[in-house]
């Protein structure tokens, strides 16, 4: 499976937050992938972005409608229902205004299946991006990256790639890291 899926809170709460945001010009986005904002509007997490804001959890038109049940003609991209993808048109911040449903809570556990094999001694270190939608397993530190790895295997399927993130460099927060 690719990108981040869903799997509770840290903090116990099963409500997490969510922000339906209108996605950037020409940005191709797809359910389950890290994204900030960029001038106000969506744009794709990548390993140098210095937060990330939160993971697509949905994709709607201006009205709130799942593209999957939204009329053709209230979008003018191009909605792919069997991977979740839509790539927004050249004026979508303007003209139809197609938006990524955003859950930017930083206490959220995200599943990912990293790029490399995790070990006991990675949980609670941070890592970034290798693109949108995949931890880089070899980007382990104590100190700074965009998420951190709170649980291992996860599906108890001895897959050691796996993992259970929370996203740690938010851009919501009203500092910056140093470097």
């Amino acid at each position: 499976m690719a990108g981040f899926e869903y799997r509770g809170q840290i903090n116990g709460a099963q409500n997490p937050i969510l922000e339906n945001l209108i996605i950037g010009n020409s940005v191709t986005v797809t359910v389950g992938d890290a994204v900030l904002l960029t001038t106000g509007f969506v744009a794709l997490g990548t390993s140098s972005s210095v937060g990330i804001y939160g993971i697509v959890v949905g994709i709607v038109n201006d009205k709130g409608l799942d593209l999957d049940s939204a009329k053709a003609d209230t979008y003018d991209g191009t909605w792919t229902s069997s991977s979740k993808t839509y790539v927004a048109t050249a004026d979508n911040q303007t003209d139809k205004k197609i938006r990524a449903v955003v859950c930017p809570d930083p206490m959220a556990l995200w599943y990912n299946d990293s790029s490399g094999t995790l070990t006991t001694a990675m949980l609670k270190q941070h890592f970034k991006l290798t693109d949108e939608d995949q931890i880089d397993q070899g980007t382990n530190t104590a100190a700074v990256g965009q998420f951190q790895l709170w649980k291992l295997d996860p599906d108890a399927d001895a897959d050691a790639s796996k993992g259970l993130w929370r996203i740690s460099l938010w851009q919501g927060e009203a500092w910056e890291p140093e470097t």
